[in-house]
């Protein structure tokens, strides 16, 4: 018992650390007919040489009758690499119903999220002005 106790310890010592991510939301290019929405947070911090991108994939919401996965990469981070930066993405969805769309934009400024997978803990949510 007391090597389970220890154990659970670690991992949640190993787990607890903040990562930041961004968010994206927006609406995807019409195609027929229609559009949809999107809404996710980016997914792995991929470092580069004075910057880094952020792997990120979601799926739509339903529109007319269905939705689309995606995935990508994001740009590099624009405004440096501080509190203030962001992000620009622009990738197509799979195809679905026999189309696909185009949805892109930028980023959120980094918001923290806790790394522990032990509890939930809520999004820092802030707002974002459209430009």
């Amino acid at each position: 018992m007391k090597k389970g106790k220890h154990s659970l310890k670690k991992a949640h010592l190993s787990q607890t650390t903040d990562r930041f991510q961004h968010r994206m939301s927006g609406n995807t290019s019409i195609n027929d007919g229609h559009r949809h929405r999107f809404r996710n947070l980016t997914d792995r911090f991929i470092p580069g040489i004075g910057t880094h991108r952020h792997s990120f994939n979601g799926i739509t919401q339903v529109a007319d009758g269905h939705r689309h996965r995606y995935s990508g990469i994001t740009g590099a981070a624009i405004n440096g690499q501080g509190p203030r930066h962001f992000h620009r993405f622009r990738q197509m969805t799979q195809f679905a119903d026999g189309h696909r769309h185009l949805l892109s934009g930028r980023t959120s400024v980094p918001i923290r999220v806790s790394g522990s997978t032990l509890h939930r803990h809520g999004i820092i949510i802030e707002n974002i002005k459209r430009m």
